[in-house]
């Protein structure tokens, strides 16, 4: 039978095995745990992020203002269509675009011009209306 000493040796052996284990895997794979790089400039999305749902979206557009946007991504497939950008680090959704079946369809890097009418219920997103093309 082994002496209490060596037991509690052998668990504390076990535990950082355990640990450099983690920070093995972690390391190689480059990831934390829910599958973002582990990487400064993450950090730096995620602090910024964060940053951002704490302030008011007033401060990076104002309801009736005009705003120029460039077009991140389309969401044709949803009903009614919409693209999505951002004003001053806001996601801002707009609808009431151009039909995007015809030829006057909005693209991804296209600069549009926009007015903010709404925030979102958590105050971490705008919607915004469709003015014209820049």
């Amino acid at each position: 039978m082994l002496e209490p000493p060596v037991l509690g040796a052998a668990a504390l052996g076990v535990l950082a095995v355990i640990v450099v284990f983690f920070f093995v895997v972690r390391s190689v794979r480059g990831h934390w745990g829910d599958g973002r790089p582990n990487t400064d400039a993450q950090r730096e999305r995620d602090r910024a992020h964060r940053e951002a749902q704490r302030r008011a979206p007033e401060e990076a557009a104002r309801k009736g203002e005009r705003y120029d946007l460039v077009v991140a991504e389309t969401q044709y497939d949803r009903v009614p269509p919409e693209v999505r950008g951002t004003i001053d680090g806001l996601q801002t959704f707009v609808r009431e675009i151009p039909d995007p079946d015809g030829s006057d369809a909005l693209a991804v890097g296209e600069t549009i011009r926009v007015q903010v009418i709404d925030y979102g219920s958590k105050g971490t997103t705008a919607q915004a209306r469709f003015l014209d093309r820049r």
